[in-house]
């Protein structure tokens, strides 16, 4: 969900149309995860002030989600990471994720692969299927040439 003015992104229009207050943390938050794949609870407090103390982190995260404006992806060490949702697959806390997601094993950072569709599995018998996930793993691009 891009909505850019003058070739810049309006981080507090995105917020506005999602329904979510338009603070100047959570507006900053928004930027950080336009500008990184994916972010953890951690990366987030080390990239924020040291004013912002760990609820309003949680408290943000969590309506983000509940707004459709991230999604928690897999992880390495089951770190819990979060990524921005497509527009076009989340309407408000209803994810719709059907897609790959790649976690690279040097730099630890979980990318969404939109490409890359999760097979449509059907109920197995005697197995009733909850949630699919795609998990690959290896090397980013950054962490392949270094």
């Amino acid at each position: 969900m891009k909505i850019q003015n003058d070739g810049n992104i309006d981080f507090a229009l995105i917020l506005a149309k999602k329904g979510v207050s338009k603070t100047k943390f959570r507006i900053h938050l928004l930027e950080l995860f336009y500008n990184k794949r994916s972010l953890s609870v951690k990366e987030v407090m080390n990239k924020s002030s040291n004013l912002i103390n760990k609820v309003t982190i949680y408290r943000a995260l969590e309506c983000f989600e509940e707004k459709g404006l991230i999604h928690k992806v897999p992880s390495i060490n089951n770190i819990i990471r979060y990524s921005l949702c497509n527009s076009d697959e989340c309407i408000g806390s209803l994810h719709k994720h059907n897609h790959g997601h790649f976690i690279c094993n040097n730099c630890n950072q979980t990318f969404c692969l939109e490409n890359y569709k999760s097979p449509d599995i059907k109920d197995i018998e005697g197995f009733y299927i909850n949630s699919l996930n795609l998990i690959l793993e290896g090397y980013c691009k950054d962490c392949h040439l270094n």
